[in-house]
């Protein structure tokens, strides 16, 4: 009879602890389905914005009259050649390189990463309990 009784509390541990690892894998089963579906929205929203970045930069860069401007002042002003070309160099570099470049860092995918806490949640899933 005591070895009954101990069969049972075996059989009973041993099922309580099948349950637990169950219900423990399938939370981190559901985890990581969010998780790739969080990640996938975050993906389409990127995508979404980076389209939304370029129509507004070509619609920047159509405005031609924004820059141009600056260049027939500057070509109607006094001074050399030399200094006028370095001078349109720079205003170039200036009205298309620096936005190109702050776009450039923002878009990033690292930096999405960051942003929506992407890189937070994936390391939250991966990593061993």
């Amino acid at each position: 009879m005591d070895f009954l009784k101990r069969f049972k509390g075996l059989l009973l541990d041993a099922t309580v602890g099948f349950i637990k690892q169950y219900r423990s894998k399938s939370i981190g089963l559901m985890k990581l389905k969010a998780a790739v579906y969080y990640l996938r929205a975050v993906q389409i929203v990127r995508r979404h914005v980076l389209i939304v970045a370029a129509i507004l930069f070509l619609v920047a860069t159509a405005a031609v009259a924004v820059i141009v401007v600056p260049f027939v002042w500057l070509a109607l002003s006094p001074g050399s050649r030399a200094v006028k070309f370095l001078l349109a160099l720079l205003l170039g570099v200036i009205d298309i390189g620096v936005p190109l470049g702050v776009l450039a860092y923002f878009l990033s995918e690292k930096k999405w990463m960051e942003l929506s806490k992407s890189d937070e949640l994936v390391e939250s899933v991966t990593k061993k309990d």
